[in-house]
């Protein structure tokens, strides 16, 4: 939630993006290979098969790149949030598909939840963009707030705190990788289904539904 503005690529070219889109997918499986103190444009460079200038031409540093890097991830967890083009059915379906959308996206993309896990807890990282995060996290966590509070207002929802509930439920999608890393075999799907039903009867005061 909440991936915020891009910060890079206003007014670019086709090529200009392709390439910046090229720099950020290295940047990703560099840092999640050798971690962010490592990631080095010369490192990100020689991934990419390009001279570290043309790193520098497109992000001029690494503090640029890196709000690239976590805006993409963003975006892109955001979009699977929203569980494809299919109408909603209510805030419970709207809930379910936040949950299962990140479950799947995290499973289905390890490399930039690696990158994503070591630029947020990097001990050098630079002040400016640590306070960007924290805000943008503050702002997911206020949207899923007002979301909740609009299904109660519309009975959907049952009363009860929504900042329990939005802690609880950001702890259990923020620890959802490492569970499945965990579990050799297990089902990302099966998994987002449970947990799924986990917050949508704690959210309805239903119990979930008998599989079709």
């Amino acid at each position: 939630m909440q991936p915020g503005k891009d910060p890079e690529g206003s007014g670019e070219t086709f090529v200009e993006a392709a390439r910046r889109d090229q720099i950020v997918r290295s940047a990703i499986a560099t840092i999640a290979e050798e971690g962010y103190a490592r990631a080095s444009f010369v490192r990100i460079a020689a991934r990419a098969s390009i001279s570290p200038g043309l790193i520098t031409y497109h992000f001029k540093t690494k503090e640029r790149l890196m709000r690239r890097v976590m805006h993409d991830i963003a975006a892109r967890l955001d979009q699977a949030m929203e569980g494809g083009g299919e109408p909603l059915e209510g805030f419970e379906d709207a809930l379910r598909r936040i949950i299962t959308g990140n479950v799947g996206y995290c499973a289905s993309n390890p490399e930039e939840m690696a990158a994503r896990r070591e630029i947020v807890s990097a001990a050098t990282l630079p002040a400016g963009l640590r306070a960007e995060l924290d805000a943008q996290e503050l702002a997911g966590r206020a949207e899923l707030g007002g979301f909740l509070s609009e299904g109660q207002r519309h009975g959907e929802f049952r009363p009860f705190d929504t900042g329990v509930f939005t802690d609880a439920l950001f702890a259990a999608l923020r620890g959802a990788p490492a569970v499945l890393r965990g579990r050799a075999g297990a089902s990302p799907a099966d998994y987002g289904r449970e947990l799924a039903d986990l917050f949508c009867a704690a959210a309805t005061g239903r119990p979930p539904a008998a599989p079709r």
